[in-house]
């Protein structure tokens, strides 16, 4: 088996103009440019930062731009498939019993709101290293490489015999069975289950770089969010607080706005139909006041707001609203 098929598989996933990109995955790619997985990285790479532990893109929780999903079969037959993002699991033949093509060879198709649509293929019975049954799945998706074929079972096997430190990406495995004995493993359980790691598709309903549409003012309405930076008083018993508006994004994810450095009181003009007031308080451990039309909150605001401490000078926070 070639030695690094995740950052294949990685790259086919990364490219999105749409998410957070993280420069360390052009390091993944580097690492694997050789293997299945580094034909994928470039397409999934943006995704994935590489910090202090592994990259498992299963782990729709910690990266929430990926959704698992989840195969299985049991004695030959009943298979079946789930996909669990940040917002719920939906599941696809949840009895086993209507897969249209539940046999070897056979490719089963669906639509996910999520991922968009997919399909599932078990290619071999009693496939390398997953004892009886029906093995040896292949997924695809629409907006993953024009259905490029994702080849779950060697993907499964690197993960599996991955070294400690090794940090990945790790695109698919043997999930869990949560008992002991032999029952434990692929090999000897009757029920064959596989977890992958898969983007979301983009708010257009394509991939991730889709855009939903926009109205007449070219923006998407929705949830829009702000970015805010205060800089403390260089002195302050005489100077005020000064306020830059690194961005304003609409529900497309998309900047519509933003003002360099300006005083403590901002009244900013953007595609949207109303300004956005943004207001300092008198001291350090005050909140910024926002309002929006009628809509007024602060920083304080945890459902809408998150807020770093000074640092160097300077916070950061991000807050959210509802944008018309």
């Amino acid at each position: 088996m070639k030695a690094s098929n995740a950052i294949a598989v990685a790259a086919l996933l990364s490219q999105s103009q749409h998410v957070q990109a993280f420069p360390t995955a052009s390091a993944l790619v580097a690492r694997s440019k050789a293997s299945i997985a580094g034909s994928l990285l470039e397409l999934f790479g943006a995704l994935l930062p590489e910090d202090d532990g592994p990259v498992e893109t299963w782990d729709y929780e910690r990266f929430p731009n990926l959704c698992r999903v989840y195969m299985t079969t049991k004695d030959g037959g009943n298979c079946a498939a789930e996909v669990q993002c940040d917002n719920g699991i939906k599941k696809y033949n949840a009895g086993g019993k209507a897969w249209s093509a539940c046999y070897v060879g056979g490719e089963s198709k669906f639509n996910d709101d999520r991922i968009g649509e997919f399909s599932i293929k078990f290619a071999k019975k009693d496939g390398r290293e997953e004892g009886e049954g029906l093995t040896t799945p292949v997924l695809k998706l629409k907006y993953v490489g024009n259905w490029k074929e994702i080849p779950v079972t060697e993907l499964a096997e690197e993960n599996e015999n991955r070294e400690e430190s090794s940090k990945g990406p790790f695109i698919c495995r043997y999930a869990n069975y949560g008992g002991t004995g032999l029952t434990d493993h692929i090999t000897e359980n009757r029920r064959k289950k596989w977890d992958c790691g898969v983007p979301k598709i983009g708010k257009g309903g394509g991939g991730l770089d889709s855009n939903g549409p926009t109205n007449s003012r070219g923006y998407r309405p929705g949830t829009c969010s702000i970015h805010v930076v205060q800089f403390q008083k260089p002195d302050p018993s005489k100077d005020d607080y000064s306020l830059e508006i690194s961005s304003v994004i609409d529900d497309n994810e998309n900047k519509i706005g933003g003002q360099g450095k300006a005083g403590a009181d901002v009244t900013l003009k953007t595609k949207l139909p109303k300004t956005i007031s943004i207001k300092t308080g008198g001291v350090d451990k005050d909140p910024v006041y926002f309002q929006y039309g009628d809509d007024k909150w602060d920083s304080n605001n945890e459902d809408r707001c998150s807020v770093g401490g000074y640092d160097s000078g300077n916070r950061d926070m991000d807050c959210t609203f509802k944008c018309a």
